[in-house]
């Protein structure tokens, strides 16, 4: 089987950078998660999967198309909820979201319109077809689509790589958050 990493993580809003990506924070941030990919690639993982979402997935999305200059064999595959996933999203990143499905290696589209499951449904899916993820979690989100992808992951006994954006930590997860 090919070594698959997905991401996960919160949305701009629940960051205390909120969308400013030039903060010292978001900065520091997408350093760790440049680093984990990078290493992970090192490690033989060539395929990473994003499911396109603002915030996290957008970002690492982004890293590893860039990435693609240095290493001519990684592959991004998007895993898109719903058609017109972006319709309701800020200019910028109506234009990042496209230019990333552009240019990634495949498009896996789960469903054609809307509906309440179609992220849990594109979380599922990108969860049972990974080895590993990469989740950027805060555990004051309690109730979250990234705890909930994170701990259907640790059920399935993959491997879980958290990256918690306050304290800049990385660590490894093999129980419940």
């Amino acid at each position: 089987m090919n070594k698959v990493v997905c991401f996960t993580g919160h949305r701009p809003n629940k960051f205390s950078f909120g969308y400013n990506e030039n903060h010292i924070d978001c900065i520091k941030l997408k350093s760790l998660l440049i680093k984990e990919i990078e290493n992970l690639y090192k490690l033989g993982y060539k395929t990473f999967m994003t499911g396109c979402a603002m915030g996290v997935d957008i970002w690492c999305s982004e890293i590893v198309l860039d990435l693609k200059q240095k290493y001519d064999d990684i592959k991004l595959y998007c895993v898109i909820p719903f058609e017109n996933q972006s319709e309701k999203w800020n200019h910028n990143y109506k234009i990042r979201h496209k230019n990333i499905i552009k240019n990634c290696d495949k498009k896996i589209l789960i469903q054609n319109n809307y509906s309440k499951d179609c992220y849990e449904k594109r979380n599922k899916f990108m969860v049972c077809n990974y080895n590993v993820v990469i989740g950027v979690y805060m555990k004051k989100y309690e109730i979250s689509g990234t705890k909930s992808t994170l701990n259907y992951a640790l059920t399935l006994d993959k491997k879980v790589i958290v990256v918690e954006p306050v304290c800049c930590n990385v660590f490894y997860v093999k129980n419940k958050l």
